[in-house]
């Protein structure tokens, strides 16, 4: 495996680590040849049961950054693909399966 492979694939090798925070969450990246490089994603409600959707786009912005530091290079047109993104729950209430009709 050619290096730059290695350093996208090699999930047990210490690359980034990644702490729950008050506000969020502190991703510190120990890949940088010039040395670690930290990226805070916020949130203001913390990690609590059924949180805000701010503190799930939050979440979501934290997989994001996890995935332009370690994960596959894909496009639209490659035959896979990763997606991150939000979605409501499939048995909330507001989720359209759970929509009353008209009757």
């Amino acid at each position: 495996m050619v290096e730059s492979e290695c350093r996208k694939a090699a999930w047990g090798l210490q690359m980034i680590k990644i702490e729950c925070v008050d506000n969020g969450w502190l991703l510190t990246d120990e890949t940088d040849p010039e040395g670690p490089r930290r990226r805070v994603v916020e949130s203001n409600d913390g990690m609590r049961v059924n949180p805000s959707k701010e503190t799930m786009e939050a979440f979501v912005r934290l997989l994001w950054e996890v995935n332009d530091l370690i994960g596959p290079t894909t496009s639209r047109y490659s035959p896979h693909r990763v997606t991150i993104g939000l979605e409501p729950g499939d048995k909330h209430s507001s989720h359209p399966d759970n929509q009353e009709g008209p009757e």
